[in-house]
């Protein structure tokens, strides 16, 4: 009898290089594998996590022909340089900074985070690269359908993103950035409490957004930038 069997955490990187049939992703006609990419993060992007406090919220530049300038051959570049631009901060996965206290490039979790499972199709050719986040791992069952551990992989994107905090490959969050999301906060907790006497049920929620909103205060504020110097260029009048 065939049975549901997961795949290991993906280590393919990049280049193709041969898998274990067991290791490879069955296509259906509805599947659509993942592309390549990598993250880019912009300032004002963050958001608040129950267990790691504030942490980045990351954008994905696709390798995706005809999206952002990126040509037929998938090279990311343009996008790149559209997003650096926009004032993106590129989370490049050959930074070193992305190894973990005793792991080496080969047994890291988020060094080379631009992973891939090779596919195979139902005619048995090979398929597209599927790629995956940190963090996401499939089952295959019975009837090749793709399951994916979306509780679990989101913890470890989380523990990702906590980490480009930790280590500095994002800029600090701004001061005015908190203000913000704090303001943000207590304008969701007015409208819960504008509508709770009607709605009982949305008493829990309200709960919830206030201790939500004790956290996000509980945060130590980033520490704000110096203050820029304004000259004011003389002129003649000031002799």
């Amino acid at each position: 009898m065939k049975k549901s069997h997961t795949l290991s955490a993906a280590s393919l990187r990049r280049a193709p290089v041969a898998s274990r049939d067991p290791e490879i992703l069955p296509l259906r006609p509805q599947s659509k594998p993942a592309c390549q990419f990598i993250f880019v993060h912009y300032e004002s992007a963050w958001e608040f996590d129950a267990e790691y406090g504030w942490i980045p919220r990351l954008s994905k530049l696709l390798g995706k022909p005809g999206v952002n300038g990126v040509g037929k051959d998938g090279n990311l570049q343009p996008a790149i340089n559209g997003a650096t631009a926009k004032g993106g901060t590129i989370i490049r996965d050959d930074d070193r900074r992305l190894l973990r206290d005793g792991e080496d490039v080969d047994s890291a979790l988020f060094y080379g985070y631009g992973r891939y499972y090779q596919t195979v199709n139902g005619n048995g050719t090979r398929g597209p690269h599927w790629y995956v986040e940190p963090g996401q791992v499939p089952t295959v069952t019975p009837s090749n359908r793709i399951r994916w551990n979306k509780r679990e992989g989101a913890r470890v994107f989380a523990a990702f993103r906590a980490h480009l905090r930790d280590v500095g490959m994002v800029q600090s969050m701004h001061p005015l950035t908190l203000m913000e999301y704090i303001d943000a906060q207590n304008a969701k907790i007015e409208r819960l409490r504008a509508t709770v006497a009607l709605n009982p049920h949305l008493a829990t929620k309200l709960d919830e957004a206030v201790a939500m909103l004790d956290a996000m205060q509980a945060e130590p504020e980033p520490e704000p930038e110096p203050a820029r110097k304004v000259t004011r260029k003389r002129s003649r009048a000031d002799g």
